[in-house]
């Protein structure tokens, strides 16, 4: 594990430094400890201060000439408190030798002195409590005892305000929240040298939580509480540089911009770091970095930290090690969360959605063996979006399931209809891994088929994202239900990634798409006609049906015919067409026409493997 300061060291160290530092709200509440404090002894003047290893802090005075707000510990009259943490009272300070050389003594401000430590449930002492006043003084036991009580007050507050609000729990480092209170602080200032918030995550969360599974809470937590120290050595921190607990396993610093800039280069240079999680059991760690420069006097701070974390991500996206951020990356990723946002209204809405249907030809007969589903969005302000863009915004969302929903719903409403215009035409949809996965995905489709009249053979599935779905059991346990249903199942992208082959029996197929980038030159490329060939041949061996899609030219048909490919797609047959005009389509004898040309071409070329 690595090595670094306990956790309880830790903690003591970012208290005192939390208390060092100035906070309006937090120092008028002490200001109020200090002056009840002052009533309950019956005395003039009151002070309150907080400490950290080296200085007193003084929070608030009253009736005491202090001139100074910090000061050497070793300098104050508070130091007898803090080393011994009792209370020291000294009714004549000018007979105690402990205080007679200290010039508010000599000056007579202070004859009567009284100080009590503030002592959090750790045992740190965060500070103490002090009454005086310009006269020789002896309070009574009860004053003395509600002047402890008042400190101890003092102390639980002090506590609990930073516990509650502005310590991370595991760490003991200030969080987040104080991280934003020190760039209010640095705006109040009307700070201008330009600044940078630094961003470092230290593992992926989905693994640390597997990490729990397998070695339990414990072990994750002493892992995560030592990111910390790692940082510090690993980038060689300032010794006055704050590091905040900014999220889990997430840490950040605020600097200058040119010490942000040297932290972003170190971060570039890490290599991974290895980690001894338990026993022998090591893990690699790999950092990454987002920062940003901004201006503490201009830029709201709320935007600033949404732009650090907006720079670690795309960090992490992109793999790469520290990255800055970058405006027209965010407007993009921003554009992309608005356009997610519309696609769920969309959905709702009565005309935002809609289906188109490409016919699939028969390279055999020439005729319409049936139709591909294919969505369609057409935004109200930006108009028609790209298919691909619906698919990225939606696949790791849960909008996908709801956009499946939508389709099967649209698609059934759309076959009831053609049947009662005497058209039998099978519609195919595409389903992903998400759907699949859901228990009772293919019972559901087949009520809701059977209720509208409808066969299951009259409804085609397209299984997307194959690799997933073969990791996925229930995915798998599906596809078996909707084959033993009657539904003819379609695997799409054949030939896309990596090698196919393997899982083909798997997965209970019907029908093989074969990706277009297998087919698309084999009129002008002798290794693709090879590779296709061989590909489609095995298939047909394989006894599944072969449709080849994106086909644009009539020589690429007649080759894949030639072949053995049964049915066909694209452009050369029709582009998508809407509903209306798939009976028009049906009624045309153009089909019939391209397949004459397909075996009658002129230029009819033996094309050898």
């Amino acid at each position: 594990m690595f090595t670094g300061l306990k956790k309880s060291e830790s903690k003591r160290l970012a208290t005192l430094e939390l208390l060092s530092k100035e906070d309006k709200s937090r120092d008028a509440a002490l200001a109020e400890f200090a002056l009840l404090a002052c009533e309950v002894m019956g005395v003039e003047g009151c002070f309150i201060t907080t400490f950290d290893d080296v200085f007193q802090y003084i929070k608030y005075v009253k009736n005491i000439p202090i001139d100074h707000v910090k000061i050497r510990i070793e300098q104050t009259m508070c130091q007898y408190s803090l080393h011994s943490g009792q209370m020291v009272i000294s009714s004549d300070t000018r007979l105690d030798g402990r205080f007679n050389h200290q010039p508010l003594v000599k000056s007579g401000h202070i004859l009567f002195y009284a100080s009590a430590p503030m002592i959090n449930k750790d045992g740190v002492i965060m500070g103490t409590l002090c009454a005086s006043h310009p006269e020789t003084y002896v309070p009574t036991s009860s004053q003395v005892a509600s002047f402890l009580r008042v400190a101890t007050l003092a102390a639980a507050y002090l506590e609990s305000f930073y516990t509650v609000g502005l310590v991370d729990a595991l760490t003991g480092l200030p969080n987040r929240q104080f991280l934003m209170k020190e760039m209010e602080r640095l705006r109040h200032e009307k700070v201008s040298t330009p600044y940078g918030l630094v961003i470092f995550d230290c593992i992926e969360m989905p693994r640390a939580y597997e990490l729990s599974r397998y070695l339990g809470l414990e072990a994750l937590e002493k892992l995560l509480r030592s990111f910390g120290s790692l940082l510090r050595l690993r980038l060689k921190l300032k010794e006055e540089v704050t590091l905040y607990a900014f999220t889990t396993a997430r840490y950040a610093v605020l600097v200058d911009i040119d010490y942000a800039l040297t932290l972003a280069k170190r971060a570039e240079r890490l290599p991974c770091t290895q980690a001894k999680v338990a026993g022998d059991i090591d893990i690699n760690l790999t950092l990454h970095t987002g920062y940003v420069k901004f201006l503490p006097q201009e830029d709201n701070v709320q935007e600033v930290v949404r732009q650090g974390i907006s720079a670690l991500h795309e960090s992490i996206r992109q793999d790469i090690p520290a990255l800055l951020f970058n405006p027209i990356l965010d407007h993009k990723r921003n554009k992309d969360f608005k356009l997610l946002h519309d696609l769920s209204e969309a959905i709702k809405s009565p005309d935002q959605l809609y289906m188109v249907y490409q016919p699939k030809i028969s390279l055999c007969s020439g005729k319409t063996e049936g139709v591909e589903a294919l969505l369609r969005w057409k935004h109200p302000q930006l108009g028609n979006i790209s298919p691909a863009v619906i698919v990225e915004l939606a696949e790791k969302t849960t909008l996908m399931s709801s956009i499946t929903q939508w389709v099967i719903k649209t698609v059934i409403a759309q076959l009831k209809s053609w049947k009662l215009q005497g058209i039998m035409l099978p519609v195919s949809i595409n389903v992903t891994v998400s759907d699949f996965s859901r228990p009772g995905f293919a019972d559901q489709l087949e009520r809701n088929v059977l209720a509208a009249g409808l066969y299951t053979s009259d409804l085609r599935i397209e299984c997307l994202e194959t690799e997933k779905v073969l990791e996925s059991d229930p995915a798998l346990a599906e596809l078996d239900r909707l084959k033993l249903l009657g539904f003819t199942i379609l695997l799409d992208d054949f030939g896309t990634g990596y090698s196919n082959i393997s899982y083909l029996r798997r997965i209970p197929i019907d029908v093989i798409k074969l990706d277009r980038s297998l087919v698309s030159q084999v009129t002008s490329d002798t290794g693709s006609r090879i590779i296709a060939r061989n590909v489609i041949m095995m298939l047909k061996e394989l006894q599944y049906v072969v449709l080849a899609e994106g086909i644009e030219d009539l020589e690429t048909a007649r080759i894949l015919e030639e072949y053995g490919c049964d049915v066909a797609q694209g452009y050369l047959f029709s582009r998508p067409l809407s509903p209306d005009e798939i009976p028009d389509w049906l009624a045309d004898s153009k089909p019939f026409r391209l397949l004459t040309k397909i075996h009658t071409a002129e230029n009819h070329h033996q094309y050898d493997a």
